[in-house]
């Protein structure tokens, strides 16, 4: 393992966050609470280090952050990020950093600020990969800004060839989500089929179990019962609260609805539990799967009026990337 060294008022210090970087990195993917317990242990070391292995435990830690909901470690990461320090290493790091915010703010339902740091992201693009990263990031905001027809437009514009493993996944998750907004149940089944195979592929295994939460959904609506018995077996042996909070309550709202499709109705029990669960699983993003899904029962009476998406409590301070993004 290649070590760095900086110098400090004459004292060299040995710079032993690569190892460190190597391990977030791969926590991040899979269990981001776990990496955030990590960089805890290194974080007061970290601030007398710089260079680019710093700024990927950073990068890592906004991204786990942004998974787990917690604002406040988004915005230090923000701020470690920007940082007089590594400000001379930063540069060949801008794009994925600025990305990453945008994603965070994306992931915290604030969707304007999610579009505008991403367009500041497309500025600090590197080559067609990155371009491509931020039209997907761009589609998944705007469909769920309501927009599906510019999300489509998005997506039909990128060149899947280019893609490996895992952002090719990713674009895979989105074209999934697209589907179903446009009533196309099926293709949306393929889609996450692919993605869960691709991230499988590449070690990511907690976003494969998070597809296939939404592989389920998709299965319901095109009344596919036997994908859904196989692919719902993959996930009864995860530890317990290995998924976030709102894919295990969305499992569980799909359970529940497995018997009413496989009946082709719904009971009074039933009725019950979707008016309590709708409008929650409505604020966890889960808008457009909940109303297809009932319209497919010819239940379209029993989704809640004026349902919109979570809005965060405590939303992110405006303007984390404005180090690098004047328009911010």
């Amino acid at each position: 393992m290649l070590v760095t060294v900086m110098v400090t008022t004459g004292i060299v210090y040995a710079d032993v966050s690569k190892q460190v970087s190597e391990e977030i990195e791969h926590l991040t993917r899979n269990d981001p609470l776990a990496a955030i317990a990590r960089y805890e242990d290194v974080a007061q070391s970290l601030l007398k280090q710089s260079g680019p292995d710093t700024i990927l435990i950073y990068k890592n830690v906004l991204i786990a952050a942004s998974n787990t909901q917690n604002t406040s470690l988004v915005e230090e990461m923000s701020l470690q990020l920007s940082s007089q320090r590594l400000a001379a290493y930063i540069p060949p790091y801008l794009f994925s950093s600025v990305n990453a915010i945008g994603v965070a703010y994306r992931k915290n339902g604030q969707f304007e600020e999610a579009v505008t740091t991403y367009k500041c992201a497309l500025k600090h693009a590197f080559n067609d990969i990155d371009k491509m990263i931020v039209k997907v990031n761009l589609a998944i905001a705007y469909r769920l800004m309501e927009q599906p027809a510019v999300s489509f437009q998005l997506l039909q514009s990128i060149d899947e060839a280019i893609l490996d493993g895992n952002r090719k996944a990713g674009l895979l998750v989105v074209k999934g989500n697209t589907a179903v907004v446009l009533n196309k149940a099926s293709e949306a089944v393929a889609f996450y089929i692919q993605a869960r195979e691709h991230y499988l592929k590449v070690g990511h295994n907690l976003s494969a179990a998070r597809v296939t939460v939404n592989l389920l959904g998709a299965t319901l609506i095109s009344r596919k019962l036997a994908v859904f018995k196989q692919y719902r077996a993959l996930l009864r042996d995860l530890p317990s609260g290995y998924l976030p909070k709102s894919e295990r309550q969305y499992l569980g709202w799909l359970d529940w609805m497995y018997n009413s499709v496989a009946q082709n109705m719904i009971s009074l029990d039933t009725e019950r539990y979707i008016i309590e669960q709708a409008p929650v699983l409505i604020e966890f993003g889960y808008k457009e799967h909940i109303e297809k899904l009932l319209k497919s029962l010819d239940a379209e009476h029993l989704i809640p009026e004026g349902g919109k998406r979570f809005l965060p409590t405590t939303k992110l301070k405006a303007g984390l990337a404005s180090s690098w993004c004047q328009n911010l």
